[in-house]
């Protein structure tokens, strides 16, 4: 079962796409509705979708918030805590610009 919707069993497509916490994270973000609103048997499968129709820096930040999601997730099956999709939305962004001004700092 899901531990944040309590819906069917929890696969790694549920967690990442079709939970409603996840995919109120997703449309928060802004990503298409077609990305967000496919229907995948497998996660690769929506993945290599997401891949193929987004440009680098927005892959960049869907993997991102892919990756928030899933420590999301995390933190309500260790810690019993919810976060609002809001905090993970922004989180995710936070670590895109970090990542960034890093790397600019690093190339000079």
């Amino acid at each position: 079962m899901c531990p944040r919707c309590g819906s069917k069993q929890e696969t790694l497509i549920h967690a990442l796409n079709e939970c409603p916490r996840a995919r109120v994270v997703l449309i928060h973000g802004g990503f298409d509705n077609a990305l967000v609103e496919g229907r995948y048997w497998r996660c690769m499968d929506w993945i290599e979708d997401v891949v193929r129709s987004l440009d680098k820096k927005a892959l960049l930040d869907f993997v991102t918030v892919l990756w928030n999601i899933w420590n999301s997730r995390n933190n309500k099956v260790f810690r019993n805590t919810e976060e609002d999709a809001k905090i993970i939305w922004d989180r995710a962004a936070m670590l895109n610009r970090d990542f960034c001004i890093f790397n600019l700092g690093r190339n000079q």
